[in-house]
């Protein structure tokens, strides 16, 4: 095993590791705060939230990516990487403020002013603690990470119990952001100066990419404004909620991948030929990771939200089933983004982005009015269409691969995803248990979980056999359990 293979193994452990942390606390306060606070204070939270996501996307200058990338050690380029955060937190502030009196929502509006200090906190941030993650040191980001949740954790949930208002969900956001800020520095000890002397080094790389990240903020994070604007603060609440469950099963299986490939990538961008090799193979792990476990949470979402969140949020069972499976496909070429970003070719990145952006967002306009939050979701995977062609496109472009390549390397999670519905659905129609029963039961969800995973590991490998055993994420495994 190569030095860096080495450093990807023990990143990758140490980033799964504080990631189902970090994930269980999330679900642990969703499944309370379901139950103290109301869609409207959801929803409100929800739309202050969008509001700042926009505001910082449209003020984006990625520092970090460009610090990752060029691995240069001179002290004036972290000093103006943190000049550039600490203006765009400020500017990002004032228009927060300048803002929320404009807002018809009045409540939304000083959510908004309080929230301002978000940005400002985060654009004081050790530039130097990027380093960790530039090298695969991920212990020193898993203690930062933690720190930060438990205290925002901690701070929500007894605020929630004292006030039952939503203003717990807002100290909790900020108490986060203040430990994350203080622990870059206590982790990583640095004493940043304010200078713009490598100003040009940072934008060469970054310029295309943050029109990128303001094209991706228009189209994705207006979607709760929207929503609130025309169908109300209570279902803007419910398509929140939908969201963040929603990308619970995926988000945690690929996320901590997603982080590791880019620094990955850029080892390997001189070396095409070695990275077509490593960027099929993420494609096969990324498959058999997103693909059971999204359309397995599908088939749970009736016994889950019952259960977990309660009877108020039933109502989103139907959206899950339709948003998550598609959610899992688009998570099979989430390695798109951190390989042509490694490659350096941030200009095609923006001009997709725009284009998904101009099909997105009116459609997402167009389904909401018309079909209400179903509508919303439907659309949504329309232009994942769209979003899945244009990811395809994109690395037939900068690495030459082909379709039947990439399909080939998803033949055997799809086949083994599908046997698994069919399985538990045929288990529905045979079984005493109700299966797909709208009141939910842990027996039911118990059921499904295990027959489910076992059919879907089942097919895959003896696919796997069939075919010769290929490169792939059964190679993997099996060399981990070996050794």
């Amino acid at each position: 095993m190569t030095d860096t293979a080495r450093r990807v193994a023990a990143g990758a452990g140490w980033l799964y590791g504080y990631r189902w942390l970090e994930r269980l606390l999330d679900i642990v306060a969703v499944v309370v705060l379901a139950r103290i606070l109301s869609p409207d204070d959801f929803g409100l939270v929800a739309i202050a939230a969008s509001f700042i996501a926009i505001i910082e996307g449209l003020s984006a200058f990625d520092v970090n990516k460009a610090l990752i990338r060029t691995r240069d050690e001179h002290r004036d380029l972290y000093d103006t990487a943190w000049t550039l955060s600490v203006l765009r937190g400020f500017v990002s502030a004032l228009i927060m403020v300048s803002v929320a009196p404009f807002l018809t929502d009045t409540r939304i509006g000083t959510v908004l002013v309080v929230l301002s200090l978000s940005p400002l906190l985060n654009g004081l941030a050790n530039p130097r603690f990027v380093m960790f993650e530039r090298d695969l040191v991920y212990s020193k980001l898993a203690v930062l990470t933690l720190g930060a949740k438990l205290v925002s954790f901690s701070v929500t949930l007894v605020f929630a119990l004292i006030t039952r208002s939503y203003w717990s969900l807002v100290l909790g956001l900020l108490a986060g952001t203040l430990m994350s800020t203080t622990l870059s520095y206590v982790l990583r000890p640095y004493r940043p100066r304010l200078t713009l002397a490598r100003s040009s080094d940072i934008f060469a790389f970054s310029g295309w990419l943050s029109l990128t990240s303001v094209v991706t903020t228009l189209s994705m994070e207006t979607d709760k404004i929207i929503v609130g604007r025309l169908l109300g603060v209570a279902n803007a609440g419910l398509y929140y909620m939908t969201q963040r469950v929603g990308v619970l099963p995926t988000r945690e299986l690929i996320s901590p991948l997603q982080r590791i490939l880019f620094p990955s990538f850029s080892e390997l961008a001189h070396d095409k030929d070695r990275l077509r090799r490593v960027v099929l193979e993420s494609i096969n792990v990324l498959g058999s990771l997103s693909l059971p476990a999204a359309c397995g949470f599908a088939l749970v979402a009736n016994d889950f939200v019952p259960l977990a969140l309660g009877d108020p949020w039933i109502s989103i069972v139907p959206l899950l089933t339709i948003l998550v499976p598609y959610l899992g496909l688009r998570a099979t070429l989430s390695m798109t983004l951190p390989c042509v970003m490694a490659l350096g070719r941030t200009r095609l990145l923006f001009w997709v982005s725009f284009l998904y952006a101009l099909v997105h967002l009116p459609a997402f306009i167009a389904g909401t009015l018309l079909f209400g939050l179903a509508g919303s979701i439907w659309s949504i995977v329309a232009a994942g269409a769209l979003y899945t062609y244009l990811n395809t496109w994109l690395l037939k472009r900068t690495l030459g691969l082909l379709l039947k390549e990439i399909g080939s390397q998803l033949r055997r999670p799809f086949v083994a995803a599908v046997a698994m519905i069919g399985t538990v659905a045929a288990a529905s129609a045979v079984a005493p248990l109700d299966l797909f029963s709208a009141n939910g039961s842990w027996l039911s969800l118990a059921t499904k979980v295990l027959v489910g995973g076992m059919v879907f590991s089942g097919v895959q490998y003896a696919l796997w056999r069939l075919e010769g055993r290929p490169a792939g994420i059964e190679q993997r495994l099996l060399q981990m359990l070996t050794r």
